[in-house]
């Protein structure tokens, strides 16, 4: 027998021993036991499946008689999207391997089976979704895509509204407060960007730092800052002072040379999130507004042009940032945690983490902004169905959580957790206080003030002028929108 039959036998077996005195009550009330089979990234599997109690879903062991769930998703970055969630195989690979067992465990509790498939690219996942709703054809439990695409079909009504799925506890860790707070509108929420996922947080922004050019230079590491709750953009300004340098000796900086802080694409909205410096605002009942806070967003701007053009420690260039740091010539490094996955772990770089820090010290608390290919359910769906998905989703999402978190964790920091209990501690932090861009996904009028007003040459008060009603206008149609659907 191979090694991977053999590791799919067992974790089969294991799944089967711990469900079995469950299943005999199948339809209880009683909550699922969350002692389950996992693998532990750094041996061979058939050597290493443990047990471990970890948060409870809080959901019965309901009997779905075989249900097929049925997962729709795009290819996107040539990965079909739904891989983020389940994989069919053990590959070795930490992550992939807990979403193997996570699916294993989930068809044996609940008696189903998991499947997915892909429409194509993008457009090809919005057209097929459009398709089947307006055919009302049941071709899928859920969809993964990208996120604006997602969106879309959210604001125009192919999409079931996920605050209405009973089995969501939207408390749980498993649902980031601040992406759940900025996926909902007049307390609708038709897109999830949650722990049923790890792309989220794979492609969350946070900071990087080289440990060996942070000694070099002198700078100390500031996680104690980070807990103090004083770690700014000044701090940030300041640690990158006087430690660029010009390697050529040509007199000027370039590629060539080492910098104090280097980003890449794709940043700026996400940064103008995370420094508390969204124009929009949310009353109780979760109806936005335009809430122009021009003395704020001018500290950001003239902050971030100090940074990005006046002083010589900063670069962006694209996918040079990455480049620039697992070549060990950048001290700071904001771009994904996803490039310390795939990159910075197999450089000899040695690195740390620090979330986004605050644009300054009254800003209440970190904030790390995510691009994400949200999750939903089709409008088209049964009450039936309903049930069983929102079960198999919020199960998945505490397993995933329990599991999958941990595994990525290890392997971002080269699988030495133990040995970097700080960079741990920062990963935590950023999981909990990851969000997604409320302006940027609704495709509102000021998502990129940054990109518009730092990289660009627009005057802030002028560029706010000339925008505002037009933001206002466009604020009120999508409130009309979101107030016609169920």
């Amino acid at each position: 027998m191979s090694a991977k039959k053999l590791a799919r036998l067992l974790c089969g077996l294991l799944c089967v021993i711990l469900i079995a005195p469950a299943a005999a009550c199948a339809d209880s009330a009683e909550p699922a036991d969350t002692t389950v089979a996992v693998s532990d990234a750094s041996s061979d599997v058939s050597d290493t499946i443990e047990e471990r109690t970890m948060l409870t879903d809080g959901l019965p062991n309901t009997d779905f008689n075989g249900y097929n769930f049925r997962i729709l998703c795009s290819n996107f970055y040539g990965r079909d999207l739904a891989v983020h969630i389940t994989y069919d195989e053990l590959t070795g690979d930490p992550v992939n391997d807990e979403l193997y067992y996570s699916r294993i465990y989930l068809e044996d509790r609940f008696n189903i089976s998991i499947t997915y498939s892909s429409a194509g690219d993008n457009s090809a996942l919005e057209t097929a979704v459009k398709n089947a709703v307006n055919g009302g054809d049941d071709a899928f439990d859920i969809q993964i895509g990208h996120d604006t695409i997602t969106i879309g079909l959210g604001k125009n009504g192919f999409l079931y509204n996920l605050k209405n799925i009973k089995q969501f506890d939207f408390t749980k860790p498993w649902w980031p407060e601040m992406a759940v707070e900025n996926m909902t509108l007049c307390g609708k929420m038709f897109a999830a960007s949650n722990y049923m996922s790890y792309c989220g947080l794979h492609w969350t922004r946070a900071i990087c730092v080289n440990k060996e050019y942070a000694d070099s230079v002198g700078v100390e590491i500031p996680y104690n800052a980070v807990r103090d709750g004083t770690w700014t953009l000044d701090m940030l300004n300041k640690l990158v002072t006087g430690t660029s340098e010009d390697l050529d000796g040509n007199g000027k900086m370039n590629t060539k040379d080492k910098y104090g802080f280097a980003t890449g694409g794709q940043t700026a909205y996400c940064l103008q999130e995370a420094l508390d410096c969204s124009v929009y605002t949310k009353d109780s009942n979760g109806y936005p507004s335009l809430n122009i806070n021009q003395d704020r967003l001018s500290t950001m701007v003239e902050k971030l042009r100090w940074l990005y053009k006046t002083s010589e420690e900063y670069i962006s260039d694209g996918d040079f940032a990455v480049d620039i740091f697992k070549t060990g010539r950048a001290l700071f490094a904001y771009t994904q945690l996803g490039d310390a996955y795939d990159t910075y772990r197999t450089s000899d770089v040695v690195y740390g983490f620090l979330p986004t820090p605050k644009l300054d010290e009254n800003q209440e608390t970190y904030i790390n902004c995510c691009t994400d290919v949200p999750w939903a359910v089709p409008i088209t769906v049964s009450e039936e169905q309903v049930d069983i998905i929102g079960t198999i989703c919020e199960a998945m999402s505490c397993y995933n959580y329990n599991h999958v978190l941990p595994a990525y964790f290890e392997v971002a920091l080269k699988s030495r957790t133990a040995d970097a209990p700080d960079d741990a501690e920062m990963l935590q932090l950023i999981a909990d206080t990851r969000t997604i861009g409320f302006a940027y996904n609704y495709q509102l009028t000021f998502n990129n003030i940054i990109n518009d007003c730092v990289i660009g040459t627009s005057e802030l008060s002028s560029y706010l002028a000339k925008s505002e009603k037009a933001a206002d206008k466009a604020l009120t149609k999508l409130i009309e929108k979101f107030e016609e659907m169920d």
